[in-house]
């Protein structure tokens, strides 16, 4: 396997166990961890959509249903735009 691939699994993993066990206070740093080390991290993205259709879809909720899609979505824009400013 890859070098690059394997730690990319690796977090993936782990991003997965700690969604599915909710424990976003692993998900949250290392969905940080891995959206900067990798170009085009979307699993934080994914990982929001499957915490929010874990623990969110609660009818009446309004748009508080899809706060981890909404999370995710914010900290990946946020930070492609730090890694452009941090790398050049």
């Amino acid at each position: 396997m890859n070098k690059k691939v394997l730690p990319r699994v690796i977090i993936d993993l782990i991003l997965l166990l700690s969604i599915l066990n909710g424990w976003w206070f692993i998900a949250l740093p290392l969905g940080l961890i891995g959206a900067y080390m990798y170009v085009h991290f979307v699993e934080i993205i994914i990982a929001g959509i499957i915490y929010d259709s874990l623990f969110g879809f609660i009818p009446g909720m309004g748009n508080r249903a899809y706060i981890g899609t909404i999370v995710a979505v914010v900290i990946y824009g946020i930070l492609n735009g730090l890694k452009k400013v941090v790398r050049k």
